[in-house]
């Protein structure tokens, strides 16, 4: 095609030089523009081929470093210099062996990826600038906690809900070995979670989740250990979040307190809405004090006070108790300097 185009703006190039005089040449001088640079542009990108032209590097597990190889080639008919090597994550690393080709020459560019902790689906892009344009070698493996299991959603968050109430999560828990395994026995810690497994069939595996009315408020993490009769992988281990709301509402959330001197104390108010026990609630805050100031029907308000000791930021949570029910739950964080030990 390249050739092609080229004889045919030789030809019209010699009919304009029989024609000068004529309006050929103005209607031809713009065809001729478009052609020469349809003639650089095919030459840009058809310079730098990578083989393959990208990569699937499969199911690895965590902190793993997968490393793959892609040939270049000059397919152009002039010499090119690579002139960087890109990724769009500091996890993944290309490099090649040459920086300079000449036509038909080929190097070797070795590609590598640290899974670090990721879960699911990765995808990156190596990008290879030359002198002649850019190419992008697109990379993609699934990242797993496992060798022959793979969860779905990679990161289990049970749906967020008030304290009290009861919800599920369903998860898809698939084996890739050989042969046939079954499930055996789940425990949560804390026993906050109740997992149910369905199903077998084919290695695809049902597990659901079921989050217990009596969790308290907060943000919870639940460690979920399976056994398997797996020879390899005997027990899976993996994490479930675990948010609970509570029918309270602190204002402000977080509290932020004003910034003061290492060793001076600092305080602001805090108002909770909603509160419809008899009784006041207990709050528990373990580098502070929180003195209560009033009551109206089911609004109280407090004033929170920290002494930081040390500088710099310091962020606590302030637990809000029903008796021995943790109701509610948010961050307390103050910012303290250090002292001036000039004046």
């Amino acid at each position: 095609m390249l050739e092609a185009v080229r004889k045919l703006c030789s030809r019209l190039a010699g009919e304009v030089k029989l024609r000068q005089g004529s309006r050929v040449l103005k209607l031809v001088r713009p065809i001729l523009l478009s052609l020469f640079l349809l003639v650089l542009s095919v030459d840009v990108h058809a310079q730098l081929k990578a083989e393959p032209a990208s990569l699937d590097l499969g199911q690895r597990r965590q902190e793993q470093v997968v490393k793959a190889e892609v040939k270049l080639t000059n397919t152009g008919s002039s010499a090119l210099e690579i002139t960087g090597v890109i990724a769009d994550c500091s996890c993944t690393v290309a490099t090649p062996e040459k920086r300079s080709l000449a036509p038909g020459e080929s190097t070797a560019m070795m590609i590598a990826v640290e899974t670090r902790a990721y879960q699911g689906t990765l995808r990156r892009n190596v990008r290879v600038t030359t002198s002649t344009g850019e190419l992008v070698v697109p990379v993609v493996l699934s990242v797993s906690l496992y060798k022959s299991w793979q969860l779905a959603p990679a990161v289990i968050v049970i749906p967020p809900s008030l304290r009290g109430r009861e919800t599920s999560l369903s998860v898809a828990l698939r084996y890739t070995g050989s042969g046939k395994v079954t499930l055996g026995k789940i425990t949560c810690t804390p026993t906050w979670l109740e997992v149910l497994p369905v199903g077998g069939e084919g290695g695809m595996f049902t597990l659901k989740l079921l989050k217990r009315a009596d969790v308290p408020a907060g943000n919870h993490t639940v460690k979920v250990e399976l056994e398997t009769s797996d020879l390899e992988e005997p027990k899976l281990v993996f994490s479930a979040f675990v948010p609970v709301t509570s029918a309270l509402r602190i204002m402000p959330n977080p509290a932020i307190l004003p910034t003061v001197k290492v060793g001076q104390s600092t305080v602001r108010e805090i108002v909770v809405h909603g509160w419809t026990a008899a009784g006041e609630p207990r709050m528990e805050l373990s580098l502070g004090q929180v003195k209560a100031l009033a009551r109206d029907g089911d609004k109280l308000r407090y004033e929170i006070s920290v002494t930081p000791i040390a500088s710099g930021p310091l962020t606590q949570l302030l637990r809000i108790y029903d008796g021995e029910k943790l109701e509610a739950e948010i961050p307390v964080i103050v910012r303290a300097e250090p002292v001036d030990r000039n004046k």
